[in-house]
């Protein structure tokens, strides 16, 4: 029976409906490509250090190091997620006990929605102390791994053009293992931070913070509050020039609890026994402790300043600054002097420098060795853009670290080769 025109009609429809539909999802994938990546990465590194941990005397090291890595995210209309996992493989030539793997992940969530936004930033390290000198507030001699955790959720809201608010939190906590050093001992640490910033001009921006910390270490019984109150002027001389200048005070109260023996100690017959200091002086085989609590306050003033200038082909920021941090020997007074200059050679070839010099200021009395001391580093490097893949960087280090208690400067010579591959995916954010 011959199909009809009809019949012949609905057929071709039908066909081609079928063949829209994974058409129209191929290209609903395609069209959702760029809203993703997932890329591997691949960076090594070949490093020469002649004091590696700023010591009087020390031989040198050359350490090499391969780095696997991952790097994950997506992006929407109004969000905005990355996310990183490096697996670091150290190798220590001159000493093998230093060997060790690192572990690093990290994350970043940022979320628009009208005038709010709001955002998560989050970090788990697990890494040697000698490479993470956020974790080494003062004296360590050995290398000793910590697990650190870092959770800092924040938000802000623009209540108009001229207005803003934001709220941000900030928790961290840290462990180390197989630790002999009392130096390095576990900690965790909260901050609660809020600021208000008004455009007053178009060219200047103030803003007025108050902050809150806590600083506990258990296994001492030591815990440091902080208060700060900040303000702060933000001025653009133009768009290549900009300034800022901040200055406040800082309250800290630090509690300290300690086991303290109420018995006195009594010799008899070659045994120790304790006897109680008040009538009837009764006598016990063992000492009684009480807990006693003692509490030290402190107040000191921190700034900042800073002044950026943009080139056509780079930059320039120097900034100055004072801050106080709490420590496991007590709290630290910090100021600090950096020059960070880059510049854009051709497409290719960038080079920059960073050059630091710090004072650190530690209580006089805090029952260790006094870690008041001086640091500076500079650091210049040259990066080159092989292929589109392929990059390559070189860069000096000169380091050098006093102490107030020794007139032994402790210096670092150091040189680093990187090469760092990352091959291109389908999936990228463009």
């Amino acid at each position: 029976m011959p199909s009809s025109p009809y019949v012949i009609l609905y057929y071709k429809i039908k066909m081609k409906k079928g063949f829209l539909v994974p058409a129209m999802l191929c290209a609903s994938f395609t069209s959702q490509a760029n809203d993703y990546f997932f890329n591997p990465v691949i960076s090594s590194s070949e490093r020469y250090t002649s004091n590696i941990s700023l010591q009087p005397k020390s031989t040198g090291n050359w350490i090499s190091k391969l780095s696997p890595g991952l790097n994950a995210g997506l992006r929407t209309e109004n969000i905005d997620l990355k996310s990183n996992f490096t697996w670091n493989q150290l190798f220590y030539t001159n000493n093998s006990s230093l060997d060790t793997s690192e572990q690093l992940f990290n994350i970043d969530y940022q979320h628009q929605r009208g005038r709010l936004e709001w955002g998560l930033d989050g970090s788990f390290k697990h890494q040697s102390s000698l490479n993470n000198l956020n974790t080494v507030q003062g004296f360590t001699l050995n290398q000793v791994m910590v697990k650190q955790l870092n959770i800092a959720p924040t938000a802000s809201y623009a209540l108009n053009e001229l207005n803003s608010v934001s709220l941000n939190y900030s928790y961290t906590n840290a462990a180390y293992e197989k630790n002999t050093s009392s130096y390095l001992t576990d900690y965790d640490y909260h901050q609660l931070s809020s600021t208000f910033t008004h455009l007053y001009t178009e060219h200047d921006k103030l803003s007025a913070t108050v902050s809150g910390s806590r600083y506990k270490i258990p296994s001492r019984g030591m815990t440091t509050f902080n208060e700060v109150g900040q303000l702060g002027w933000q001025h653009s001389f133009s768009q290549q020039i900009v300034t800022y200048v901040s200055a406040g005070m800082n309250y800290s109260q630090t509690e300290l609890q300690s086991q303290v023996g109420q018995l006195e100690p009594f010799y008899f017959n070659g045994f120790i026994l304790y006897q109680d200091p008040n009538p009837p002086h009764q006598l016990y085989p063992n000492q009684r402790y009480e807990t006693v609590t003692t509490n030290t306050h402190g107040i000191g003033g921190v700034f900042q300043a800073s002044i950026q200038k943009s080139f056509e082909k780079g930059s320039i920021a120097l900034a100055v600054s004072q801050n106080q941090t709490p420590t496991s020997q007590g709290l630290q007074t910090q100021s600090q002097l950096t020059l960070t200059p880059t510049y854009t050679i051709t497409e290719r070839w960038s080079s920059g420098m960073s050059a630091n010099y710090s004072i650190f200021k530690m209580p006089t009395s805090n029952g260790f060795f006094d870690t008041s001391r001086t640091y500076a580093s500079v650091s210049p490097n040259i990066n080159w853009k092989w292929t589109p893949e392929i990059s390559v960087g070189l860069s000096y280090t000169y380091r050098q670290q006093e102490y107030k208690n020794s007139n032994l400067p402790r210096q670092d010579n150091g040189i680093q080769l990187q090469f760092t591959y990352q091959p291109t995916t389908n999936n990228q954010v463009k």
